[in-house]
């Protein structure tokens, strides 16, 4: 039997096949316009690897699992449904109002991303509930009644339902759900209580909205693809990535889009929290480079980084997520020449179609992967697994038109100038997540993964002085790979604004035994057994006169007065830690308690990988000439394939390393060698690597 890993990036998807002791890797161009073709298209070559039909291959398939780009790309191009949005009386323009903030808050004129519900779709209902869950006025139905009517009239797609103080009392909305359902059975309605019952109206608001408008476009493509792979043979079912990085059952993401925002990226951090414990490393940075964007996250202590909320091109998400910087630098990201005569690169993207110059698909524009290709570290002949065929002749034009001529420069140094250009924005992505968290980047190892950061690895360690970077095994497909090595996870939260005292714990225990029941039944309901369960609740809390809160773990699933007095003595210490100061006689409150529950991993004992024996390698298959020096000078370099190589063999920089799908430059400051896990790890020369 088989397990299948797909992730579809914007510029490539890649699959990855374990079974029956091998495991195959493809990468293949996304089709935008056609996701499913894209998925067809990969599935058929796996199956010809092992020389079956692709119905003869499905039904011997019992896992796959799937991360989709539908709902980003559906925000990005703001192409999601016509969705309206029913409020309570006098609040239907929250989505208007916003926070009274500025994400820059120097730049007055800075552009606001669009409300994606226009007023005429904005719709007040006559109803409230107040603070406490107590209904100080009826729901009217009549107003509710001629709502409908205008729904109907408006052939709205979609419906938000965001009421005040849902979270404590539902009723109201799961009424109102109800009622429109039975009276619009074709349009979609999503309920804030269900899809983020926290404190904060705006935020809940946006995320519901953002549910209503993307999630029947992640409906409709999972249907069709079910449909499609059920009718080729496949008798698994699918499972979805979500943005916190576990599993989910198609059944449940098809009711919240909003969820699987992230879901490629989100999985990476899963492959290397996998990755970091078969090596013994607890602090990785995970840089994954693809065609379109570059992406980092970070593992800490064996554990991944969570966000309670995020904010997605401007619109607030209140979910949980993994906490991941995401820029705009890509193979395919375009390199121009701006109207004051200043170089850039990205954040736009060639992406697969019409794709980099060198592509010879129409693409006029230079971009990274041109640049790459001018100054030798890419392989003509080899590109994409020997599968497409790039012109260097090409990238040269372009990159002499587009950036050489208007800056009056050498084709050589305009090529060497994205190359740093590059590097600069990667080293600052990953600043961003390490320096300005309070993190010391030389205390971690660097993952490299993706088509394309392997090129650039030992330029992003020299800027950052770190000292071993690891390129896994199947790091061009790591994201896919990450998803095999995901569990079913899911994320439950409710707010409960509560002052800390033991006078509370018995109102507090019985939210924490409901929001247990709940995540038992849904986690039931995906083929999760009870003792396979695994569950963790966190308190957000905060000081009773602050409006940010602190997550703060909870050990064990009750609480009583020792449990309390730890809480808030970890949370007073966790106040120090981020501000500098805390109040210990200060009142403190619990705003929200969060539920992640989980079906156990069955880890693997760790492996350690091997170090190196300093034995000289045998002599390279080829030589390349390359440039990576600010001299422009091309220098002759060994090119070894990864296939080739001999574990505990010592590879000397400088030189390259081609794998099927990506090349390694291995700098004149570090050496490279094979663990034996076939994960090729770069060490800088003179460190001490234990």
């Amino acid at each position: 039997m088989y397990q299948i890993g797909i992730d579809m990036g914007g510029t490539f998807t890649d699959f990855i096949v374990v079974g029956e002791g091998n495991v195959q890797i493809i990468k293949i161009p996304s089709d935008k316009e056609e996701p499913i073709h894209t998925v067809i298209n990969g599935l058929e070559e796996i199956a010809k690897t092992v020389q079956l039909t692709v119905e003869e291959f499905l039904p011997k398939v019992n896992r796959l699992v799937h991360g989709n780009t539908v709902a980003i790309n559906a925000l990005l191009q703001r192409r999601g449904v016509k969705t309206a949005l029913i409020a309570t009386d006098g609040f239907q323009d929250t989505l208007e109002m916003r926070r009274s903030r500025l994400q820059n808050q120097w730049d007055f004129f800075a552009p606001i991303p669009p409300v994606l519900v226009p007023r005429y779709l904005r719709y007040s209902l006559k109803e409230r509930v107040d603070y406490s869950g107590k209904v100080i006025e009826d729901l009217d139905l009549k107003i509710l009644h001629d709502i409908v009517d205008k729904l109907q009239v408006e052939k709205v797609e979609s419906v938000a339902i965001s009421l005040l103080f849902s979270f404590v009392n539902p009723s109201h909305e799961k009424f109102v759900k109800a009622y429109i359902e039975e009276k619009l059975p074709k349009v979609f309605v999503t309920i804030s209580s269900e899809v983020a019952p926290k404190l904060g109206e705006y935020e809940r608001t946006s995320t519901t909205v953002l549910n209503a408008y993307l999630t029947p476009l992640v409906s409709s493509y999972l249907n069709e693809l079910s449909s499609m792979l059920e009718g080729k043979g496949l008798k698994s079912k699918v499972q979805l990535v979500q943005n916190n990085g576990g599993l989910a059952d198609i059944s449940l993401a098809k009711e919240f889009g909003v969820k699987g925002l992230f879901s490629g990226p989100a999985a990476g951090s899963s492959g290397a929290k996998a990755l970091g414990l078969k090596l013994s490393q607890p602090n990785l940075i995970l840089v994954d480079m693809g065609g379109t964007s570059f992406d980092v996250s970070l593992v800490i202590d064996h554990s991944i980084k969570v966000m309670p909320e995020a904010e997605v091109e401007g619109y607030p998400v209140n979910l949980p997520l993994v906490d991941i910087n995401s820029v705009g630098i890509g193979g395919g990201s375009i390199a121009f020449v701006d109207e004051g005569g200043r170089f850039c690169v990205g954040p736009d993207s060639a992406e697969a179609y019409p794709g980099p110059a060198c592509y010879n698909r129409g693409g006029q524009e230079p971009t990274i992967t041109d640049a790459a290709l001018l100054l030798g570290f890419i392989n003509e002949d080899r590109f994409g697994g020997g599968k497409m065929e790039v012109k260097k002749e090409l990238a040269i034009g372009s990159i002499q038109e587009k950036a050489a001529t208007p800056l009056k420069i050498g084709v050589t140094e305009a090529a060497y100038g994205i190359y740093q250009i590059a590097v600069a924005k990667m080293v600052d992505a990953v600043h961003l997540m390490t320096v300005q968290k309070g993190y010391d980047p030389r205390e971690f190892v660097l993952c490299a993964v993706g088509g394309a950061s392997s090129i650039f690895a030992t330029s992003i360690a020299q800027e950052l002085g770190i000292k071993t970077i690891v390129i896994p095994a199947y790091g061009e497909v790591f994201c896919a790979q990450g998803m095999l090595e995901s569990h079913l996870k899911l994320d439950i939260v409710q707010s409960i604004v509560e002052e800390l005292s033991c006078g509370k714990v018995e109102k507090i225990n019985s939210v924490l035994k409901q929001l247990k029941s709940e995540a038992r039944k849904q986690l039931c309901a995906q083929g999760v057994l009870y003792d396979n369960s695994g569950f963790k609740f966190t308190f957000e809390i905060r000081y009773s006169d602050q409006h940010h809160q602190l997550s703060v773990p909870l050990t064990g699933d009750v609480i009583n007065e020792k449990t309390l007095n730890i809480l808030l003595e970890e949370f007073h210490s966790l106040h120090k830690k981020n501000y500098g100061y805390f109040e210990e006689n200060q009142e403190c409150s619990l705003i929200n308690i969060r539920l992640e529950a989980w079906e156990k991993e069955l880890l693997d004992p760790p492996l350690i990988d091997q170090r190196s024996t300093g034995v000289q390698t045998s002599l390279p298959a080829q030589y390349r000439e390359i440039c990576w020096e600010k001299n422009l000078i091309f220098h002759q370099v060994p090119v070894y394939q990864s296939t080739n190589l001999q574990i505990g063999e010592t590879i000397l920089g400088p030189a390259l390393i081609e794998k099927t799908y990506t090349t390694i430059f291995v700098s004149p400051s570090f050496t490279a060698f094979l663990d034996n896990s076939s994960n090729i790890i770069l060490a800088a020369k003179g460190a001490d690597h234990k």
